[in-house]
């Protein structure tokens, strides 16, 4: 696939984070999909959150707007702004002209602006978080469902209740929660607890108040903080305070802060967490296996009480009346601190969130703007163990993905491959590559050099010569010369896979023995390969190379090149 796609997510409205988080956690796999179909994906955000950070640091580019909260404190008219919202959005999505328009939870858009604007996409999508009754039943909310090409429901089919119009229903596709990070991606407990300084025997408690917008967060974390430091002493308090938080900071020895994106990816160095019930902070709790201690907070749209609720009967928390009851949570935090009844509650957690559905929203979603194929091709590539391997290598997924295009082309471009064993094969030589120093980029350069100049081998064989090649110049240490010398080899017409790296190795262990190094070596195998039609192949250039460095050392005024 050669087309670029434009994509629009819209992420206007809410104190909270949920909204953006969750279209974050979509367009990363989006940009996964595109990356393996080698499609340029242009992905902008429209937002009003004043954690625009987050998207920064995801590294996706965005447009900002005044949250209503800052115009409301800035002592902005309410009027004025509307209308400039309005017009904001209007020309921004004009002058986009999206292929794919993607909005959360709100139809009509945060400022009802969006009904005519929604002409100016060629496709739509709607993220339809389910909200309470009264605001989901609105004429006006159900109105917008419609005009939409896609519904998609972010909970399993059972779970969450979504009220549609008969326009809609064939439209709606139940994904199951999405959630920022797949398991995998979170780090494991050693490495968690050693980043934030918690010891491999202590307790550690999760405090948050969600995104940290809420008016009354600041007072919510510090009842709690101090509620189960009375309650379970010398324990270490992880305050995810969100970064929408504009509180006052909390110090003491057993408290480690957190306010910046990310944090999600510490989970597991947590034992159980004390918290609000949001639709992020829920799932990804109950997805990383700890245990909580639920207040629900009261929102205009989230049900937060009723996903409480949920977690409660299955095992998985404890229900707070209100975060001010401290006697309450003083008896569950107790509870949770014995290891038996922790496992238990871990279990259930894990159980009643077994999976993340980003990917599988992200997949619905280019299916308006791909051909299904296309959309499968990707799904199928990119798995857990890619996504592990990147984590364990602290990598992004790109050079893995490149690696596995060089090793498995496009039929056209030589064999094919199961895309299984390309994976497989793609996360060796990235963690070899990884293990002898090598950049990703000159592993990537590398594996794409070699491979190209090997048209009639197999994937299997390919990677075989680039791990052995890998091994052979990794004692010169010089990766921006290796990429050099292999740019020298021409396409092989001869000789197998195995015998061209037969004959590199000889070569670069001719050039060690000597004591040259591979700048030397890209001296004299381009003097070997001389000019012309009638230039050798490979095999003759290498032994060429080899002998002309064995006359050099024995005769430094002997002609060829001089290392």
């Amino acid at each position: 696939m050669s087309r670029g796609v434009r994509i629009v997510l819209y992420a206007v409205n809410g104190s909270g984070l949920g909204h953006l988080t969750r279209l974050v956690a979509v367009a990363r796999w989006i940009r996964r999909y595109a990356l393996h179909a080698g499609a340029r994906a242009e992905i902008y955000f429209l937002t009003s959150s004043e954690a625009e950070g987050l998207l920064f640091h995801e590294r996706f580019a965005s447009f900002k707007l005044p949250s209503k909260t800052i115009v409301t404190d800035a002592g902005i008219d309410k009027l004025t702004y509307l209308g400039l919202a309005k017009q904001w959005v209007w020309h921004s999505i004009g002058l986009l002209r999206p292929d794919l328009f993607v909005v959360d939870t709100f139809p009509r858009g945060a400022f009802g602006e969006l009904l005519s604007a929604l002409d100016l996409c060629r496709k739509k999508a709607f993220i339809y978080r389910p909200v309470n009754d009264e605001f989901a039943q609105r004429a006006d909310f159900q109105a917008m469902l419609p005009l939409y090409d896609l519904l998609l429901v972010p909970e399993d089919e059972g779970a969450g209740k979504a009220v549609l119009p008969e326009g809609a229903r064939g439209k709606t596709r139940h994904t199951g929660p999405i959630m920022a990070r797949e398991r995998v991606e979170l780090l494991p407990r050693a490495a968690a607890r050693e980043r934030l300084g918690i010891g491999a025997d202590q307790l550690a408690v999760w405090i948050s108040a969600g995104g940290g917008g809420d008016a009354r967060a600041e007072e919510q974390i510090r009842h709690t903080c101090e509620a189960v430091s009375s309650a379970l002493p010398g324990s270490a308090l992880v305050v995810a305070a969100g970064p929408l938080y504009r509180g006052a900071r909390l110090h003491g020895d057993g408290i480690r802060w957190l306010n910046e994106p990310g944090a999600s990816e510490l989970l597991g160095a947590i034992d159980f967490a004390v918290c609000a019930a949001g639709y992020n902070t829920y799932h990804e709790l109950m997805h990383a296996g700890v245990p909580a201690i639920f207040w629900p907070q009261r929102k205009v749209a989230d049900e937060q009480a009723e996903r409480a609720k949920r977690a409660a009967a299955a095992g998985a928390a404890f229900l707070l009346d209100h975060e001010g009851d401290a006697e309450a949570l003083a008896r569950a935090a107790i509870r949770l601190a014995d290891p038996d009844e922790r496992a238990r509650a871990a279990h259930a957690a894990r159980s009643l969130v077994p999976k993340n559905y980003a990917r599988a929203a992200a997949a619905e979603l280019l299916r308006l703007v791909w051909a299904a194929a296309e959309v499968e091709a990707a799904e199928e590539a990119m798995s857990d163990d890619l996504l592990a391997a990147a984590r364990e290598l602290s990598l992004p997924i790109d050079p893995f993905v490149e690696v596995m295009h060089v090793l498995a082309p496009r039929a056209a471009e030589g064999p094919a491959a199961d895309p299984g064993e390309a994976r497989a094969q793609a996360v060796e030589i990235v963690r070899a590559a990884s293990r002898r120093g090598a950049p990703p980029e000159a592993a990537v350069l590398i594996a794409q050099g070699l491979s190209r100049r090997l048209p009639r081998a197999t994937p299997e064989e390919r990677a075989k010569a680039v791990m052995g090649l890998l091994a052979e110049l990794a004692p010169f240490g010089d990766w921006t010369a290796a990429v050099t010398l292999i740019k020298l080899l021409r396409p092989e017409r001869r000789l197998d896979a195995a015998a061209l790296g037969g004959e590199l190795a000889a070569f670069l262990s001719e050039l060690g023995e000597h004591g040259r190094d591979l700048y030397a070596g890209v001296a004299l195998l381009s003097s070997a390969q001389g000019l012309g039609n009638d230039a050798p192949g490979n095999q003759d250039a290498l032994r060429e190379a080899i002998a002309r460095l064995r006359r050099a050392a024995n005769d430094p005024f002997a002609g060829g090149a001089q290392p």
